[in-house]
């Protein structure tokens, strides 16, 4: 009696306890099929549904009630979901193929439907003991799962999967013994994000509980849960279920089992080749036909003898007569390109999954190629080959597994092309496929920019309010639930990245169940009302908001560069890499004439050998090292500026300069982002070392300084920027002692080892245009200072100012010396009338600014010329006097106005500076994109005239023409022998660039093996030849 008592009392608390049971063990069997989608309504929609009407009889009763911590962020995406769908049911959906109103209200009522079960978890939590019941029903259920999947693994149980339509209507499936398991769920994926949520609860939970044997219970459900996972061979979700763990350890501050996390994550590695398998899928190498005219993938091929073709029927499509092919002219090799059986639906354009065909290598060239596809005519299923006849490549190319493909080159771009139907609303529910594989992409595609912040904004309240309350948790197996909770959160939001985790049915019910039990939780806690709206605008301020801000931002401005093609210098770097020795030490002590940067020839080396030639990695990487540069410059300006708001103008005002785009965009450069990055590295931590007084903080700083000296020679001066920062803001100190303060000479320390390293290297020092003339120093220092501010200011359309300004001083030198004293006495002299009228504080700053702009040039002053890539570092001082002079002068004009009008004219200042800038980022990204679009259209052009002995005959190329730039970016100052290397592999070719046509064909004249190429503006080129009148003639002519 007293049992169903408390049944009665606790029947909300019950039903959470079933639902948390029911629906991820239940498998996904049809009852109500729904027109238009094979998404059918299951028993669980019932069961949710019927639980729903409870709580709201209650709610009707006032025994329930809506008000909890995430009521006003749930419904404010409930509302823009729902105007998003009406706005494109009725707006957009009439225009639109393959999307359907009852789809689109379904997915929207789907959501209100996942997302309710918060509130009635929520409304079940009366107890503080209940989150132990929680626990156990936890365990049991993923034991009960674990033992479902080793039994479709060895005992024959069957599948129920969702994965395909056929897969939908619920007919149970048997495995292989090479099938990925997904136990009850309907993929295996879902199974390895539920894991990924789960387990980190439960481990977390054995640091709770007391009880040794409960402890032992939930560690071994656990491992078994992650012996499960192996099983599904999810590599997206085995990674980021060990980030939620290292998470988990961390909170509980368990730094020791860490060690233990790695070594038997690694052993279960070895034990499962399997997924390893999988790791080593993602990119294969395959045999690729591509049409040598267009440099397109026709598809995979593979040679086949004549015999192949003996009984079947072989069609000539472009024959005029007879349509089918006598065998006796079938070749008695022949190249074969069989349809890809696309068993996902997805109809993906063929050769996009392959990896820069442009620079894999040719294995030959063949004049014609059989096509086989299957065919279905009335039902009949058969198979169709046709011959085609033209030019064409069998290439050696690398090419992505049909999950990435997918995503990348299927759902991803359809997702993004809802999104920009409207960026605010999206086009609506049901208006994207049932899989986008990214679940932050599927909210933006579906409900805009309003629907993922206010998904977001969940979260947001939901941290806020954990933050208040865990504090006040007594309860150990409480404070590890929620622990556990928050690393499988954290590990399901890096796996919403890749796979739709908040719209699968299974996670998302228990996700939310799970949601309302931790928040419930905390409601037992709460003794004073928080304010919401102050934590939320606190939270959309804070430090790492603003780092969130900063990498949305370089995302926004920069991101389109990730499909930018190699130029120039970057094929140095990877034919470099190729040449050079497999030895990591003789990165250190051999340079042969070539920089000495081994960090950046380290960095290419496990770059090419993990993602071979896909610029796009490349691109990733130095737009996330640019974030990271811009973060820490951030976190450097709090400190130093003492002024939160202007550190953040600082910052945003780094990320878009123009100026030093070269870092940014080319690829060769990213040692410069390396370099910069360690550079603030090490005065952050020298920062901190100077706060907190811990030794770890100034090995940090001073490996960071070794780091940067192995990036680029630019490493040099970063002693001497954390020195200027003690100098300026730390104690103080008399000048005269300054070489006896041992951090100093400490932190000096590593540069006499590298210069000797370096030397014995044998590395390129001071030559050509990295040479210094002692008589012209003082004018270059000067001319460059001036160059690189104005490049800075105003961005690279300030450089033929600058040249102006230098061919003026060179012809007019009698001029330009007097001119140039006259300049230095004036600014020594408005320098010392702008400090005398500052603070103390304002001049330190204005002194550090300026000092770490000439510091960080320093190598870069007393050369010949400025170049782009040179100013990423010095920027920093740049941004500071800028953002500095914006504040002086808005305190200027408020002095002589108001507040108001102060505000409005620095508005309009920096909306015209940021117009400059953005204007000229805009042409640059132009600019980049075409000349990648030309290095890309050379090495097409070239493979066209491709004979198969120049594989590996000796051979001389003669280039007339070649393209320099392409208005700010660089297309080929050098490189072109490195790009024909990875074409051809062939070490007999011999490649030279001449000023005109006649001198090439001259050198050229008599020698077979040689041949003469001419660049068009468009960046192809054609092989020309000297016909006997004399006149210049295309070889062949391209059509």
């Amino acid at each position: 009696m007293k049992f169903l008592k408390w049944i009665w009392n606790n029947f909300l608390f019950v039903f959470t306890i079933f639902l948390l049971a029911f629906i991820p063990l239940y498998p996904k069997i049809p009852i109500i099929d729904i027109k238009n989608t094979w998404v059918y309504i299951r028993a669980e929609d019932f069961a949710v549904t019927l639980i729903i009407l409870v709580w709201i009889i209650l709610l009707l009763l006032k025994k329930a009630t809506l008000k909890t911590p995430l009521t006003i962020p749930i419904m404010f995406f409930w509302i823009i979901g729902g105007l998003a769908t009406l706005h494109g049911v009725l707006v957009l959906f009439p225009s639109l193929a393959d999307v359907f109103p009852n789809v689109a209200f379904l997915s929207f009522f789907r959501r209100i439907e996942y997302m309710s079960l918060f509130f009635i978890a929520y409304a079940s939590i009366k107890n503080k003991k209940f989150i132990s019941h929680v626990a156990v029903t936890l365990m049991i259920i993923l034991l009960l799962i674990v033992g479902y999947g080793f039994g479709q693994k060895f005992l024959g149980f069957p599948a129920y999967l969702t994965m395909n339509e056929e897969f939908a209507k619920g007919a149970p499936i048997q495995l292989s013994q090479l099938s990925r398991i997904p136990s009850t769920f309907a993929g295996h994926y879902d199974l390895a994000a539920y894991l990924v949520l789960v387990i980190p609860i439960l481990v977390s939970l054995a640091f709770g509980f007391r009880n040794i044997i409960f402890k032992f219970s939930l560690l071994i459900t656990a491992s078994l849960g992650f012996v499960l996972l192996f099983m599904t061979v999810s590599r997206v979700s085995f990674f980021v279920l060990l980030f939620s763990l290292l998470i988990l350890l961390i909170l509980q501050k368990k730094k020791i089992i860490i060690i233990s996390l790695l070594v038997l994550t690694f052993v279960l590695l070895i034990f499962s080749p399997t997924l390893l398998q999988r790791f080593n899928s993602t990119i294969s190498e395959v045999n690729v036909l591509v049409n040598a005219k267009t440099g397109g993938a026709i598809g995979q091929v593979k040679e086949v003898p004549a015999a192949y073709f003996k009984e079947k029927i072989v069609e000539n499509l472009t024959a005029t007569g007879s349509a089918a092919v006598p065998f006796q002219l079938i070749p008695p090799i022949a190249s074969l390109v069989i349809e890809a059986n696309s068993s996902t639906g997805e109809n993906l354009p063929q050769g996009t999954s392959y990896v820069n065909l442009p620079l894999s290598p040719i294995i030959k060239k063949v004049d014609m190629y059989f096509s086989q596809k299957l065919t279905n005519k009335a039902g009949i299923k058969s198979e169709e080959i046709s011959i085609f006849y033209g030019d064409y490549l069998i290439k050696k190319a690398k090419a992505y597994d049909l999950s990435f493909t997918t995503r990348f080159q299927g759902e991803w771009p359809k997702t993004f092309e809802a999104f920009k139907r409207n960026i605010f609303l999206g086009s609506g529910y049901g208006s994207v496929s049932l899989a986008v594989d990214n679940n932050y992409l599927r909210i933006l595609g579906e409900s805009g920019l309003f629907g993922l912040i206010s998904f977001i904004s969940i979260f947001i309240i939901a941290v806020i309010y954990i933050k208040k309350l865990l504090p006040k948790v007594d309860s150990g197996i409480t404070r590890s639930f929620i622990f556990g909770f928050i690393a499988g959160s954290f590990g399901l939001a890096l796996n919403a990245f890749l796979i739709d985790v908040f719209e699968a049915s299974k996670i998302a019910f228990s996700y939310w169940l799970l949601m309302g039990v931790v928040i419930g939780s905390l409601h037992l806690y709460k003794k004073e009302e928080i304010n919401f709206l102050k934590e939320f605008k606190n939270a959309l301020i804070s430090p790492l908001a603003i780092i969130i801000y900063i990498f949305i931002t370089v995302l926004a401005f920069f991101f389109p560069i990730y499909a930018n093609y190699f130029t120039g210098d970057d094929f140095t770097w990877f034919r470099w890499i190729q040449d050079c020795c497999n030895n990591v030490a003789n990165y250190f002590t051999q340079a042969n004439g070539f920089f000495y940067r081994p960090g950046t020839k380290i960095y290419f080396s496990l770059m090419y050998s993990a993602f071979w030639l896909n610029q796009t990695i490349y691109h990733l990487v130095s737009i996330f090292l640019h974030f990271a540069v811009s973060a820490l410059l951030f976190l450097i300006l709090r400190k130093i500026l003492k002024d939160y708001f202007l550190s953040i103008v600082c910052v945003f005002l780094f990320i878009i300069l123009s100026g030093h785009h070269e870092d940014i965009f080319w690829i060769s450069s990213t040692g410069f982002l390396f370099n910069a990055f360690f550079a603030l590295a090490g005065l952050l931590f020298f920062i901190l070392y100077k706060e907190k007084k811990k030794i770890i903080y100034f090995i940090i700083s001073l490996a960071s300084i070794v780091f940067s000296l192995l990036f680029h020679e630019l490493g040099v001066v970063v002693p001497l920027l954390i020195i200027l920062y003690d100098f300026i803001f730390g104690e103080k100190l008399n000048v005269n002692k300054l070489s006896k303060k041992a951090s100093y000479l400490i932190l000096l320390s590593p540069i006499l080892p590298y210069l000797i390293l370096r030397f014995l290297a044998q590395s390129h020092w001071f030559n050509g245009d990295y040479s210094y003339n002692l008589f012209k120093l003082p004018y270059n220092v000067l001319g460059n200072t001036i160059g690189y501010l104005f490049l800075d200011l105003l961005g690279p359309q300030s450089l033929f100012v600058y040249e102006g300004l230098r061919s003026f001083s060179r012809n007019h030198m009698l001029i330009a010396v007097p001119l140039s004293f006259a300049l230095i006495f004036g600014f020594i002299i408005a320098g010392k009338i702008i400090l005398r009228k500052m603070d103390e504080k304002d001049r330190k700053t204005v002194f550090f600014g300026f000092s770490f702009f000439m510091i960080a040039l320093l190598p870069f002053l007393g050369l010949g010329n400025i170049t782009s890539r040179y100013s990423y570092l010095s920027s920093v001082g740049f941004v500071i006097l800028f953002a500095l002079m914006l504040k002086k002068t808005y305190v200027y004009l408020v002095s002589i106005s108001d507040r108001y009008i102060g505000t409005a004219s620095i508005i309009i200042i920096t909306i015209v500076y940021l117009a400059v800038q953005l204007f000229g980022l805009q042409k640059i990204h132009r600019d980049w994109k075409s000349a990648g679009d030309m290095s890309k259209k050379f090495l097409i052009s070239v493979e066209q005239y491709s004979k198969d002995f120049w594989i590996r005959d000796s051979l001389q190329f003669y280039f007339v023409g070649q393209p320099i730039r392409n208005g700010e970016a660089w297309v080929w100052p050098v490189g072109l022998k490195d790009a024909l290397w990875f074409t051809f592999k062939n070490p007999n070719l011999a490649v030279y660039t001449v000023s005109d046509i006649n001198s090439a064909l001259d050198q050229a004249k008599g020698v077979a093996s040689s041949h003469v190429f001419r660049f068009d503006q468009e960046g192809n080129v054609d092989e020309v030849v000297r016909a006997r009148n004399g006149q210049i003639e295309l070889l062949n002519p391209r059509r």
